[in-house]
């Protein structure tokens, strides 16, 4: 089975960005939503090897809902301008490992992510969501996982329908009714005055599961200030559900062809990484300077003379210290590799032998230093 990996990407980044310490690469600029982005997607590709791959992107502020409820995500901070400066360089970092990415004018990132999903599981593919936004739980199926970052940027929460019911009582289809009752503050969605999480739950459990049965049933409601807020609220209930509702049948322009993922060139992610200094990640990746190489034994002569004998056109030279601090280690001896094979000599007789120095010092006798 053909599996499609789905990133939200403003989620994640404003999760990395608040989750790691506020970095900086050597030309000053700030990269730790970018290096916990990359943690992220080497972890996705390395632990999900997924067939196909896209992240998607909200467009802009207003959204087809601002039309419903002009106050939708409302009061919510002004991006940092240290995360604002990251979005280029995360999209850079997107291009650099090929993945695909999209973003649809009048719609969020979670609509793109609802809609492909929907399209995977017609095609009978299993599909992964990561995001940080619990409102994509609605969209957990048979085929489709959605992980919700938890601690840091790597540490995730599974959620499925068996979850969702373990926690919650209720199918994943349920979670807007849910937030219909309770809102989200977050996204500015007012849902009834008074009503949290565990109201929410219990008027959905006693009264048919649907914003719209508790609505019906709304005369029953044991407690006269409840029953007065949702009475007088039916209208801001409905609204509320109908914002928390992912549009699974947005009108994008992206295939599920168009999210194939053959992996990405190191050759092309390599200097990206550098540029930003991610030294951990480079260590982890699979370049040439990471190889491990099989070491051969080699037979080393200590010799208390160094003769013309030694001589030879190209000669690799080894400087043994006491120590890896080389500003203050003490000398101990060479070591040089050549065709005449492999010797060993300490100070005393590198600093006694004129034919050494002199050998050093001619410039037809190539030397490397390691």
């Amino acid at each position: 089975m053909s599996k499609l990996v789905l990133i939200d990407g403003n989620s994640i980044a404003y999760r990395a960005f608040y989750a790691l310490p506020l970095l900086t690469n050597e030309k000053g600029i700030f990269t730790n939503a970018i290096y916990g982005f990359a943690m992220m997607i080497n972890n996705v590709i390395e632990n999900e090897k997924p067939d196909h791959l896209l992240v998607a992107f909200d467009a802009g502020k207003t959204t087809f809902r601002h039309k419903t409820f002009t106050e939708y995500k409302g009061g919510r901070q002004k991006t940092p301008s240290e995360l604002s400066e990251q979005f280029p360089f995360i999209r850079e970092l997107l291009n650099v490992y090929d993945i695909p990415q999209y973003e649809l004018s009048n719609y969020e990132a979670d609509d793109i992510i609802g809609t492909l999903a929907k399209k995977a599981e017609r095609e009978d593919m299993e599909t992964i969501i990561i995001t940080g936004d619990r409102d994509l739980t609605q969209l957990a199926s048979d085929k489709i996982t959605v992980y919700i970052t938890k601690k840091g940027i790597t540490e995730m929460e599974k959620n499925t329908p068996d979850t969702l019911q373990e926690k919650y009582g209720l199918t994943p289809a349920q979670i807007v009714d849910m937030k219909g009752l309770m809102g989200d503050s977050s996204d500015n969605i007012p849902g009834i005055p008074g009503v949290g999480e565990k109201t929410a739950l219990k008027l959905l459990h006693e009264y048919g599961g649907t914003v719209e049965s508790v609505l019906d049933h709304a005369d029953e409601i044991s407690g006269k200030k409840l029953k007065e807020k949702v009475i007088d609220n039916k209208e801001m209930a409905i609204l509320s559900k109908e914002l928390a509702t992912i549009n699974t049948d947005s009108p994008i322009e992206t295939s599920l062809a168009d999210t194939k993922y053959a992996g990405f060139q190191t050759e092309k992610v390599v200097p990206f990484l550098k540029e930003m200094d991610f030294k951990s990640i480079l260590k982890n990746l699979d370049t040439e300077e990471n190889v491990q190489v099989e070491l051969e034994e080699v037979e080393i002569e200590t010799i208390t003379s160094f003769t013309e004998d030694h001589y030879a056109d190209k000669t690799a030279i080894y400087i043994e210290l006491e120590n890896e601090n080389y500003h203050t280690a003490g000398f101990v001896g060479f070591a040089v590799h050549s065709s005449k094979g492999t010797f060993f000599f300490n100070e005393e007789t590198a600093k006694s032998s004129e034919t050494f120095k002199n050998w050093l010092s001619d410039e037809k006798y190539k030397k490397n230093c390691l």
